[in-house]
C-alpha cells in the first residue's frame, strides 16, 4: 500500500505494519488508520503514521527499552476489545514528546497493540507510579568550546 505523508513524502508499507484504533488515539479519536514505519534501521524510535492524514504522526517507543522497572496490566475489558488471545501477541509503545529541552513519554498512556490481529488501543492506566512526561532523554545544549590561537 502507498500512502502520502509529510515527513517522508510517498512511501510503501506492508501489510504487516498496518495497525486499526477503533477508538482512535485520545484527541484524535477520528482518525482510525496508522502504520509503524521504522525511524531508522537499528533506532529503537518508531513513527505511528496515520495513513488517511499525511500531517498526522507520532514518534513512539517501546518503554521497556527506557523503563525497566515500567509495568503494566492489561485490563479484562481492553483483552477483549484488542481480541488478545496470548500474552505473546501484546506490543506496547508509548507516545514520545519533545517540550522544554527534554524528551519524555507517557507511560500513563500507553499503546497496546495486538500485533497477530493489527489492533491497537491507547489504554489509560490509573498506576500513580507513572506520568505523562516520564524523562526518557535530556536535550543539554552542546558543550561550550574554548579554543585557544597557536602561534
Amino acid at each position: 500500500m502507498m500512502i502520502e505523508t509529510t515527513r517522508f513524502g510517498t512511501v510503501q508499507v506492508e501489510d504487516e505494519t498496518l495497525l486499526t484504533f477503533p477508538e482512535g488515539v485520545l484527541g484524535f479519536e477520528a482518525e482510525k488508520d496508522y502504520c509503524l514505519l521504522e525511524h531508522a534501521p537499528g533506532s529503537p524510535f518508531l513513527w505511528l503514521q496515520s495513513t488517511v492524514n499525511p500531517s498526522l504522526a507520532f514518534v513512539v517507543v517501546n518503554p521497556f527499552d527506557f523503563a525497566q522497572e515500567y509495568e503494566l496490566t492489561i485490563s479484562d475489558a481492553d483483552t477483549v476489545h484488542l481480541q488478545l488471545d496470548s500474552p505473546e501477541d501484546v506490543q506496547v509503545l508509548t507516545i514520545v514528546t519533545i517540550s522544554g529541552g527534554e524528551i519524555t513519554m507517557n507511560l500513563v498512556g500507553p499503546i497496546v497493540v495486538n500485533h497477530r490481529r493489527r489492533l491497537a488501543r491507547q489504554v489509560i492506566l490509573s498506576d500513580s507510579r507513572y506520568g505523562t512526561r516520564h524523562a526518557l532523554i535530556p536535550v543539554s545544549p552542546p558543550a561550550s568550546r574554548e579554543y585557544s590561537e597557536v602561534a
